[in-house]
């Protein structure tokens, strides 16, 4: 149901690093020494020449520029309020740039630029975080993560992440805690209350867990995790059965020998559970076709229990041929 933080990390960390590019908003033309934008120029020019530690140490002096010239901090705050788009994009490339070149120290000399950006900041977050924890910056990690929880809602893996980091630590009463302030915050976010659900169903709560992820569903019905997640209650549900001594018939090495009238009555009831299970497994396989590692398992165990042999083949093979 839940990944590890550092795999949700690291896929985050691959998505950003497969997808952002250095570029500017708008071309950038010719500048000269005392142009404040100067450096911002020279910038690109290193980088077209693939001097990538040059590009990124002149993106950061781009941003420090008007703090050097001894501008007031309105002034300063006024020339970035007219530039916004250039400054941003310079925070972005020269954070991605020293992160590329392992110069974690130049990603938090530039981190403070990249916070103050108010849209698209998940690549600032994710390399901050990275670049705090080389660096031994707990705190500042954390801090961090908060704060990409609150401006990048619609970026799920923060919160996600948060939650795996409590409930690793044995703190799922504190991630508890933060998914109910932002759920009173905003009750109309999916993600929130899959979260919600899972730290419920990690302690065991099914019952409470579905009527969370239900409610995801019903603000985003293609929510491929919570679907998946609603799946799990229901074949937990079996297993929180079985335990009470039902079903014994069901799950015996062999039911040559047993009485076939029960026998098919208890799989006739437990088969009513996979069948639930099947129907949202199902949904997720469709708007998540290659997602084999988050529904695969769960839909052949479903399949198998539901004697579609058919279908239970067709995956398996699918599943073998990746």
């Amino acid at each position: 149901m839940t990944r590890k933080p550092k795999t949700l990390f690291l896929a985050c960390l691959a998505l950003l690093l497969q997808s952002l590019t250095v570029q500017a908003q708008q071309p950038v033309p010719v500048r000269h020494p005392g142009d404040i934008d100067y450096y911002n120029y020279l910038a690109y020019r290193c980088h077209e020449k693939g001097d990538v530690e040059g590009a990124a140490k002149n993106f950061l002096l781009y941003l420090k520029e008007p703090a050097r010239l001894g501008m007031t901090q309105a002034a300063q705050d006024s020339l970035y309020q007219a530039d916004r788009l250039v400054y941003d994009q310079a925070a972005v490339n020269a954070m991605y740039l020293f992160f590329s070149v392992g110069d974690m120290d130049g990603v938090m000399e530039t981190l403070p630029y990249g916070r103050r950006i108010k849209k698209g900041m998940s690549n600032v977050y994710i390399t901050g975080m990275e670049a705090c924890k080389e660096k031994g910056l707990e705190d500042l990690r954390m801090e961090l993560l908060h704060e990409a929880v609150e401006k990048c809602s619609h970026n799920p893996q923060f919160l996600r992440m948060l939650v795996d980091h409590y409930t690793d630590r044995n703190q799922a009463d504190l991630a508890a805690k933060e998914v109910e302030r932002l759920i009173e915050k905003n009750g109309n976010n999916a993600d929130t209350w899959f979260a919600k659900g899972v730290i419920l169903f990690n302690e065991k709560k099914n019952a409470e867990a579905r009527r969370c992820f239900s409610k995801a569903l019903a603000i985003d019905a293609h929510h491929v995790q919570a679907n998946v997640s609603m799946a799990a209650t229901y074949m937990f549900d079996v297993q929180q059965e079985r335990r009470m001594g039902r079903f014994p018939l069901v799950f015996m090495e062999s039911s040559e020998q047993v009485n076939q009238k029960e026998y098919k009555k208890q799989l006739a009831e437990v088969q009513t559970y996979y069948f639930n299970a099947k129907l949202y497994l199902e949904v997720a396989r469709f708007y998540d076709p290659e997602g084999h590692q988050l529904w695969g398992e769960q839909l052949l165990e479903v399949y198998k229990m539901l004697n579609m042999r058919k279908e239970y083949d067709s995956l398996k093979r699918e599943m073998d041929e990746e």
